[in-house]
């Protein structure tokens, strides 16, 4: 059934409004790269029939939701409707994520004179500057089969450089769910960045060490921060469609007499921010889940960085030991599987869920922990997500990994709390490459079985990006993704990224159900 609008004279045009055949045709020129400008402005009349808006709202929001977002954000600009549907409505905001999925990116924020070089080109100290480089690309795998399959690459579509007036930061995390967030150790701030749409939130910062030294400080209690700074994790509750920041302190209250420590007690503390939903840090308690089958006495080690932890189906991972991250600096015990190390712990995947605030041990398998590794990696040298599962990177030659992959999702969280080794799978990866943990990164794509390889060459020499590498794991292939329009990216610790992404139209600063009322109102 055709649905046309009444004729109505706009600049002297007579126009009749064919609302199903105009989307699809923005849909074939989005496709195709073509949105041009209209030159003449749709101005839809009043309807009587409930029945048409609401089918025209399904076959819009059908139509919106398959569209990069550079195309959505043109659209914003067609009418009030549009603009309230694509900025504010739940449905559409969460299947257009779903949808994007399927789009995987590719980004890369590369901080411009960061370090300064002596005469034989070795780093002296880093300097910060609010310029940056951000760089998006879309990914296109390896699709088809024999001479019908299509080399890996990645095409450039945005590249923004921004100016002294943007902000400066220590360390970013992400993305999830197309955001990122930056972070301000001096000042133990954060804030979120949405890369496609460019929204970005004003920094929250948290007061909690000063609130605990103004606490403290009339009895002769002096309180330290310990590890050099709180932990930062990023991630999403799908439940409640929210996004949320935690901020983890371990804290030393330390007493003293005539100005020296006469005594001094560790102690941790935890903070949360829902975005849209909070204006300021919350405090919350460290609660274990209630099947957990091991206790541990360190929740949040000291070493725990961006490369050490994942988000994954609702909850942040990370190991409690020290990963295998460079050959000088990795975490021995007599015992790798048993209760060892200065905290006494066992081996364990802390899986913390966003939603409760919750935190599950999961037990790494003995077979796991006994399996034959050089003694400098005996820990896992990577952590990340593979198609909604967990996976554990070990190295186990000088050109080989061994993926331990575990299925944690929503129907085995709990079997896996009482250490479930049905759950794990493996699959062996013969690289075409060395494995020297300081030049090498790996980047599961959500949604695929796909696994993105980083390579900086030689770490002796030069510390830029050599080449990267796509596997596919059911195809087990493994081949060099081209990337067109960069000869090589420098290398920045935690004010670089590179990881994959997908888009999406989440926003900074308001979760998805008041946007939702927003939308309604």
């Amino acid at each position: 059934m055709s649905m046309k609008r009444k004729e109505v004279p706009i600049n002297n045009c007579d126009v009749y409004i064919n609302l199903p055949k105009l989307l699809k045709g923005l849909l074939y020129r989005s496709r195709n790269g073509n949105v041009d400008y209209y030159p003449t402005k749709f101005i839809a009349s009043p309807v009587t029939s409930s029945e048409i808006v609401n089918s025209d709202d399904c076959i819009l929001t059908e139509i919106l939701s398959r569209l990069p977002v550079k195309s959505l954000l043109r659209f914003k600009s067609v009418c009030k409707r549009w603009l309230s549907l694509i900025k504010n409505d739940t449905y559409l905001i969460q299947l257009h994520s779903t949808r994007a999925k399927s789009r995987p990116n590719l980004l890369v924020i590369v901080p411009l004179k960061q370090q300064r070089k002596n005469i034989d080109d070795h780093w002296l100290t880093r300097t910060k500057t609010p310029r940056q480089c951000i760089l998006s690309a879309e990914l296109l795998l390896s699709e088809g089969s024999g001479c019908e399959e299509r080399e890996p690459e990645a095409i450039i579509h945005n590249v923004r450089m921004t100016d002294n007036n943007w902000f400066v930061y220590d360390q970013v995390l992400g993305p999830v769910n197309g955001l990122v967030c930056f972070v301000d150790r001096g000042e133990f701030a954060v804030r979120l960045y949405n890369v496609s749409t460019r929204e970005v939130a004003p920094w929250i910062q948290s007061t909690l060490l000063k609130e605990e030294r103004d606490l403290y400080e009339k009895d002769g209690t002096y309180i330290n921060n310990v590890h050099g700074g709180p932990v930062f994790l990023f991630g999403y509750d799908p439940l409640a469609k929210e996004h949320k920041l935690f901020c983890f302190w371990t804290l030393s209250r330390i007493r003293t007499y005539l100005g020296r420590a006469i005594e001094s007690h560790n102690y941790v503390s935890w903070e949360a921010l829902t975005i849209g939903r909070d204006t300021k840090w919350r405090r919350i308690d460290v609660v274990p889940h209630e099947d957990n089958q091991e206790k541990l006495n360190v929740v949040i080690p000291a070493f725990l960085n961006r490369k050490s932890f994942v988000y994954a189906n609702g909850s942040i991972y990370w190991i409690n030991k020290l990963m295998s991250i460079s050959g000088d600096s990795v975490h021995r015990t007599e015992d790798k599987h048993s209760k060892g190390g200065d905290n006494g712990d066992p081996d364990v995947i802390v899986a913390f869920d966003v939603g409760s605030e919750k935190f599950r041990v999961i037990p790494i398998p003995k077979f796991i922990l006994d399996e034959p590794r050089e003694p400098a990696f005996l820990q896992p040298i990577a952590i990340l997500e593979m198609d909604g599962r967990l996976v554990l990177v070990y190295r186990k030659r000088l050109c080989t990994v061994k993926l331990w992959i575990l299925n944690d999702d929503i129907d085995r969280k709990m079997e896996n709390c009482k250490g479930n080794i049905r759950n794990w799978s493996e699959e062996t990866i013969a690289l075409p490459f060395l494995c020297d943990t300081r030049i090498l990164g790996f980047h599961g794509i959500p949604g695929t079985t796909q696994i993105v390889f980083e390579n900086y060459g030689d770490f002796h020499k030069h510390i830029k990006l050599g080449a990267l590498y796509s596997y596919d794991l059911k195809n087990k292939t493994f081949k060099e993704i081209e990337i067109d329009g960069i000869s090589s990216i420098p290398l920045h610790y935690t004010r670089f990224l590179l990881a994959t992404f997908t888009e999406s139209l989440f926003s900074c600063s308001a979760s998805t159900t008041q946007q939702s009322k927003l939308s309604a109102s």
